[in-house]
């Protein structure tokens, strides 16, 4: 994947807004998410998935060259977006749109937020696994 630009989203121009997560493996809403487990993405206009030109991604903090794409969506609305997580290493991550432009260029839209992936030795000690 090529991206052209990497733009941070303010919530206006019509572009979906994200606005939290809850993680149904962990159940927690602070923003932790758990790898190969299904969460829930709230915000507005989330409907824009009906477009298929439209794509959740995961951008790591640590290296922003990888972007990870969330493939496995099983409901989407105007507020609320259902998906499984893949595989995702420990880190911080920030929530992003990848965008197919009209000319065919990428655009990447990435949200101010960030998620984050416990490493199993904190997830064990803070009871983040039911």
């Amino acid at each position: 994947m090529t991206i052209t630009s990497i733009k941070l989203v303010s919530p206006s121009g019509g572009l979906p807004i994200i606005t939290g997560v809850h993680d149904l493996l962990s159940g927690r809403h602070d923003g932790t998410i758990t790898p190969w487990a299904p969460i829930i993405v709230s915000g507005s206009r989330l409907d824009i998935y009906a477009l298929d030109k439209v794509h959740l991604c995961l951008v790591s903090m640590a290296d922003r060259n990888r972007i990870t794409e969330i493939c496995h969506i099983y409901k989407y609305s105007h507020n609320k977006v259902i998906v499984t997580l893949p595989d995702l290493e420990p880190g911080a991550y920030l929530p992003a749109f990848r965008i197919l432009q009209e000319d065919g260029s990428t655009v990447l839209k990435v949200f101010s937020v960030v998620w984050r992936v416990a490493d199993k030795e904190y997830s064990k000690t803070h009871g983040l696994f039911r």
